[in-house]
């Protein structure tokens, strides 16, 4: 997902608003994939500061999860709002300032003064990766499935035994009373 910062990086002061529509392959994430069900549209609003270009703005998309309890697939809309700060490589002076600055934000990035769009492809993923839920559920209520059988106990009962039993105290259902 590229940027256009042609404009904006003329003035200070100058502010743009753009919206950004893109197709995103699927990521990969814990050994599971990803699925976009929709583009990935990104509103922002980028501001001339001097010294760096400040992007305010917020992503939203749908996914396709499978959900940790019945193992279902299902859609999970995702909006994040982020900020983001360019900063022209090309005004620092020394190497120590590229190094003081990486230390102070995770969310800066640089550009070329010659340059007019930027890549922001990998902030946009990793932004979309941190805000996964930690345990996609279909539903908060989600049964799961039996560890026995595997039937989904959302779409019914199976007819596995229940056993509430502790296998630890099993072996106390053999001891005879006195």
């Amino acid at each position: 997902m590229r940027l256009y910062i042609g404009e904006v990086k003329k003035e200070v002061g100058r502010t743009l608003q753009d919206t950004v529509s893109e197709i995103f392959h699927p990521l990969m994430w814990e050994g599971e994939k990803v699925l976009f069900a929709q583009p990935v549209k990104v509103e922002m609003t980028l501001t001339n500061c001097g010294s760096e270009i400040l992007v305010l703005g917020r992503l939203s998309t749908v996914l396709l999860l499978s959900c940790s309890r019945c193992l279902e697939p299902f859609l999970h809309p995702l909006k994040v709002e982020f900020r983001l700060e360019l900063r022209n490589v090309d005004r620092l002076h020394r190497p120590s300032d590229v190094e003081a600055e990486a230390e102070e934000t995770d969310e800066i990035r640089y550009f070329c003064e010659n340059d007019t769009y930027i890549d922001v492809t990998q902030d946009i993923e990793e932004l979309i990766l941190v805000n996964l839920p930690m345990k996609p559920l279909c539903r908060p209520d989600c049964l799961g499935i039996c560890p026995r059988c595997g039937t989904n106990l959302d779409q019914g009962k199976c007819s596995c035994e229940e056993d509430n039993l502790d296998p630890r105290l099993a072996v106390l259902k053999t001891w005879k009373a006195l």
